[in-house]
């Protein structure tokens, strides 16, 4: 006791900030896990067509929650330097040089602010939370938490697929028309059947948008739980706890099922197996060198998969392998920086292997997506991580001062707060298009979340038991992070971090402070980015919002005139949209449809038109961003289509050179295709129009040179060079016709993985024509 008493004892204030910004943090964390994420809030569709309700995080709010990320870990470092905790040299440059990377790309780009601050944000997590376990309690709380969450998961996995999923493939059968519409998609489409082929297939996502993110995270919890019922069962003696422990891990092996995710369920049972045979058989080599090689020898098995190549008919280990390949190119081709947060998609378009089909936004493999996004930086993150992995070790003795401790009744108070904070903020977000049905199934889920929170806390089972379950589902998320992009993306690349980092059960070895103030410099300097950035996201959203608002309420009133023909009572229908339109136009409509519809076209006109300049305010903000030009450009061209029906040319024909305007000012600079593609179709739009202008062979000439640029920027598309090929025949170009239908064909051959992605039977015997001259 003297011994003990006569040691120094950590600075309160500093043990309180340090259980201050990991409590917050991991509040955050789970917050962000519970809450879609909305890249392009009110115009991801034409608004004035389909005007769905925000929902989930924005881009200022995800910003905004990166930022409060920052300040949570700000706060945990300086409770550190007070305690005079000491971390590791290695982590700190690691994380210094990773997150500098990511700011230097923020300052120099700021279209790389938003996919940048979440990978900050997660190595900031990952970061403080493995210095969790210098207060256990903090770690148990954690862990009580986490492992406990997919609980909340199974509830609403469950809804969607016997609930949502066929209401919503009802809904989009009724109002298909409308749908694709909205978002310019043509019926038989590559994006049309794309889209179709995974909405008719009945899976959970929760709030991850991908069926794998939400396998990875049940398959964690799944095998944290199922571990801690047998160490309670066999080592411990306490059946009754191992049975709740085994009722909760059944449940999330449901969610996991559910999924049909060949890689998570991979990942659970060799994460699981794995972990469980080392702590009972080989207890000496228990600590997270085990789950480095696991993950080294997953990502070997993944290349070994891609020189097989097509001899098997498996082929998502195949894609993941081409992935890594156009990974390694970026890297080779940007070493120092990477090519930046945000720009994997483009550059896979580029740089992929010929027989990749998919032009994706993540190499699917941790290292990989680091590497070939941040170059150096990505592999210092990529050090981080592993060593952190590296120091999770559940047979060792963690030697702290009980000085400073807290109770247990507190400690199932903050866990139950964190629960209580994340499911509210989430409900709001999600409450514009909740129901009854939903709310009352996220409510109960979430006290079944608490309910399992409460039962791993008040459980006599000892710190070690907890670690090994830790360290299982750390596995598990670790080995499937090496083929799926759950470590990285938006919505659970976080909640991934939080988890593997709270495994770890010891710090690095040092013997300098610098490295505490490395850290906390580190996460000041990022800090400082994501703070000075937001203002502008901010106003940027501001102008996208204001340009929804008249377009909400036409799509509204619209939306009524559509549903008039199902009415059972058509006169106070009739009424009601008269007098929205009066309270929107101040005109009186009457009863006569015709009336009504013409009212409204006038309405709209007015409104595309106030809603153009929204969004060319929001243009100046992020100039980079091309979905904001796109929209713009589309108010531009709907205004210039109907006052070119009323024969006012000369008017059409200024909005159309706007439009092209708005679009070259930004797409040239851009490094993907899609900017130019559009471009060309809006230049050839424009010859279409006005077939009697006299530049209309350069405005066709024009097209004609955005459409190659854009195939050189995505050289396996047949789909461009089946276009090129009709543009060369309405040029009069017979031989650039017959070589751009060769290009075609031998491009089209190259999607033979995935026949969807290459050309349809109609457009095949065109091009066929067009060889034999015909």
């Amino acid at each position: 006791m003297m011994d003990e008493l006569s040691k120094p004892q950590p600075s309160r204030i500093g043990t309180g900030l340090l259980w201050s910004g990991l409590m917050c943090m991991s509040a955050l964390v789970l917050i962000r896990a519970m809450i879609e994420h909305d890249a392009f809030p009110n115009w991801s569709s034409d608004s004035f067509a389909f005007s769905p309700p925000v929902i989930g995080l924005t881009p200022k709010w995800a910003l905004a929650l990166s930022l409060g990320v920052s300040v949570s870990g700000i706060i945990s470092m300086l409770g550190m330097i007070l305690r005079r905790d000491r971390i590791g040299l290695l982590p700190s440059v690691c994380l210094a040089i990773g997150i500098g990377t990511i700011s230097l790309h923020a300052f120099s780009n700021f279209e790389t602010v938003l996919e940048g601050s979440n990978l900050g944000a997660i190595f900031v997590v990952l970061f403080v939370a493995s210095q969790a376990h210098v207060l256990p309690e903090s770690q148990r709380i954690i862990a009580a938490v986490v492992l406990s969450f997919a609980i909340l998961l199974v509830g609403m996995g469950l809804y969607e697929v016997f609930v949502t999923h066929p209401m919503t493939v009802q809904s989009y059968e009724q109002h298909r028309e409308v749908f694709l519409g909205a978002r310019g998609w043509r019926p038989g489409s590559f994006e049309t059947l794309a889209y179709e082929r995974r909405l008719y297939q009945p899976e959970p996502i929760a709030w991850f948008g991908l069926t794998n993110v939400f396998a990875s995270i049940a398959g964690m919890s799944a095998a944290g739980l199922l571990t801690l019922a047998w160490i309670t069962w066999i080592k411990e003696s306490d059946r009754k706890r191992a049975i709740v422990y085994l009722v909760f891990g059944s449940i999330a092996c449901v969610g996991l099922i559910l999924t049909r995710a060949k890689g998570g369920i991979g990942a659970f049972v060799l994460g699981s197996i794995l972990i469980n045979l080392v702590r009972t058989r080989f207890v000496r080599f228990a600590d997270g060198r085990v789950i480095i090689a696991a993950c080294s020898l997953v990502v070997l098995g993944v290349i070994l998969r891609g020189v097989i190549g097509e001899r098997l008919s498996e082929l998502s280990l195949l894609f993941r392998s081409q992935y890594m390949i156009g990974s390694m190119r970026m890297f080779f081709e940007h070493p120092i920086l990477g090519v930046g947060p945000g720009a994997f998609q483009d550059n896979y378009a580029l740089l992929k292997p010929s027989l990749s089909p998919e032009d994706v936004a993540s190499a699917h493999s941790l290292p990989f997506d680091l590497i070939a996004i941040l170059g150096i930086g990505g592999i210092a993150l990529a050090i981080l991580f592993f060593s952190i992995i590296a120091r999770i070790k559940p047979v060792a003795e963690i030697q702290v001062s009980s000085a400073h401790s807290i109770n247990h009744r507190l400690s199932v108070q903050l866990a139950l707060l964190i629960i209580a904070i994340a499911a509210v903020v989430s409900i709001r977000f999600g409450s514009p298009v909740m129901d009854i049905s939903l709310l009352s199934v996220q409510t109960f889920a979430s006290v079944g979340w608490g309910l399992g929170a409460i039962c791993i806390l008040n459980s006599k089972i000892s710190s070690q038991s907890l670690r090994w379950a830790m360290m299982c589902s750390a596995a598990v998320l670790a080995i499937h992070s090496m083929i799926e992009v759950s470590a990285v993306w938006m919505v659970s690349g976080m909640l991934v971090a939080l988890v593997v980092g709270s495994a770890a059960t010891q710090s690095a070895p040092c013997r300098s402070r610098i490295s505490n103030t490395i850290a906390l410099a580190a996460m000041i300097g990022i800090g400082f980015v994501f703070a000075i950035q937001l203002a502008q996201m901010g106003r940027w959203q501001m102008e996208l919002d204001l340009a929804a608002e008249p377009a909400r309420e036409i799509a509204q009133i619209r939306s009524k005139i559509d549903e008039l023909e199902f009415s059972t009572d058509s006169f106070e229908h009739k009424e009601q949209i008269s007098r929205d339109l009066e309270y929107l136009t101040g005109q009186r409509a009457g009863n006569s449809i015709d009336q009504m519809i013409s009212i409204l076209n006038n309405a709209e006109l007015g409104a595309r038109n106030q809603a153009s300049i929204h969004l060319m305010n929001a243009v100046e903000l992020r100039p980079m961003h091309l979905p904001t030009r796109v929209a713009a450009s589309e108010q531009l061209l709907w205004q210039a289509s109907v006052l070119g029906s009323m024969n006012q040319s000369e008017q059409a024909q200024v909005l159309w050179d706007r439009a092209v305007t708005v679009l070259e000012n930004g797409v040239w600079d851009s490094s993907g295709s899609s900017g130019l593609v559009w471009l060309g179709s809006v230049l050839h739009g424009r010859a279409t129009q006005f077939p009697q202008d006299p530049d209309r062979v350069s405005w066709l000439m024009e097209a004609n040179r955005c459409l190659i640029e854009g195939l050189a920027r995505s050289p396996h598309n047949p789909q461009l060079a089946l276009r090129l090929m009709d543009l060369s025949q309405e040029l009069g170009d017979e031989s650039a016709s017959i070589e751009w239908a060769n290009r075609a064909i031998e491009l089209h051959e190259l999607t033979r993985l995935d026949p969807l992605r290459g050309l349809n039977e109609t457009d095949l015997i065109r091009v066929k024509e067009v060889i034999e001259g015909r």
